[in-house]
C-alpha cells in the first residue's frame, strides 16, 4: 500500500500577536487530489498538510495535519518524512516566500541611525515585536523587514530520495516558453518527477488551465481542477502522462 503526502492552501507569517501576512492559497485543487488518491485501492493513507483555513478533504484514509507558518510547515514535513515512508509527494501549498523579521518606525530608525549603527541593524534593534504583544494602530506607517523562509521543496527529495515528487510553479501573465522553461528549472533543480505549471491568467473558478510536466520530457495539458487532480492520482498507475 502507498502512502501519499499532499501540502495544500497557504501559509501565513506573524507580523504580531493578531495580524499576520498570508496569501491565496484555498486548498481546493489540493483537496480534491486527496480525495482522488484516497479513492485508489492501492493507496493506504493519505497525510494531507495545510492551513487552518485551507478546504479540508473528506475520506477514511485522510490524516490532516494543519500549520500555519513556514516554519511549522517545515517541521511537520520533516517530522512525517522521519517516521512513515512516502511514496508519493505532491507539494502543492502556496509557501510564503518572506517573513517578517523585525516592525519599527520611521521616528525609531532614524533616532538609532543617528546613533551611528548602520541600516539594518537600527531595524533589528528597534523592532516593536519585542514585547509579544499587539502593535499600537496609532504608531503611524510602520516599517517592515522581511527575510526569506527556508525553502520546502529540497526537502522532499532529501529526506524522501524514493518517492514520486511532483512540485508546482505559478507564473502570471507570462509566454508559455517562459512557463515551461521555469517549471524545468524547478524540477531539475529540486528532484522533481512532474512539474505542474500553471499561469494565474488561466486560472479562474472551475476553469484552471495546467501542464503537467514530466522528467522524461512529456507534457499533458489539463483544463479543470478535477482533471488536474485525477492526472496527479494517475502518476502511480501505468497510465499516467
Amino acid at each position: 500500500m502507498k502512502n501519499i503526502l499532499i501540502t495544500a492552501g497557504g501559509t501565513s507569517e506573524p507580523v504580531d500577536s493578531v495580524r499576520s501576512i498570508t496569501n491565496s492559497g484555498t486548498g481546493r485543487l489540493g483537496s480534491l487530489t486527496a480525495e482522488e488518491f484516497a479513492k485508489l485501492n492501492s493507496v493506504g493513507s493519505v497525510y494531507y498538510i495545510c492551513s487552518k483555513t485551507a478546504l479540508k478533504p473528506a475520506h477514511d484514509k485522510i490524516r490532516i495535519i494543519t500549520v500555519e507558518s513556514v516554519d511549522d510547515l517545515k517541521n511537520a514535513v520533516e517530522s512525517l518524512l522521519h517516521s512513515e515512508r512516502i511514496d508519493v509527494v505532491v507539494h502543492s501549498m502556496a509557501v510564503s516566500d518572506y517573513r517578517v523579521r523585525s516592525v519599527s518606525t520611521i521616528d525609531r530608525v532614524e533616532e538609532a541611525l543617528g546613533g551611528g549603527v548602520e541600516l539594518e541593524k537600527a531595524l533589528d534593534e528597534t523592532d516593536l515585536r519585542k514585547s509579544g504583544e499587539k502593535l499600537s494602530s496609532k504608531m503611524g506607517a510602520p516599517l517592515l523587514l522581511l527575510e526569506q523562509t527556508p525553502k520546502i521543496l529540497p526537502c522532499f527529495r532529501k529526506l524522501a530520495p524514493n518517492a514520486v515528487i511532483i512540485g508546482f510553479k505559478l507564473l502570471s501573465n507570462v509566454s508559455r516558453e517562459r512557463l515551461f522553461e521555469v517549471a524545468k528549472k524547478l524540477m531539475t533543480d529540486n528532484g522533481c518527477d512532474y512539474v505542474l505549471a500553471n499561469d494565474s491568467a488561466e486560472i479562474s473558478g472551475d476553469s484552471h488551465i495546467g501542464y503537467l510536466l514530466g522528467k522524461d520530457g512529456r507534457t499533458k495539458r489539463l483544463e479543470t481542477k478535477q482533471e488536474i487532480a485525477r492526472s496527479l492520482a494517475g502518476v502511480i498507475t501505468e497510465d499516467n502522462i
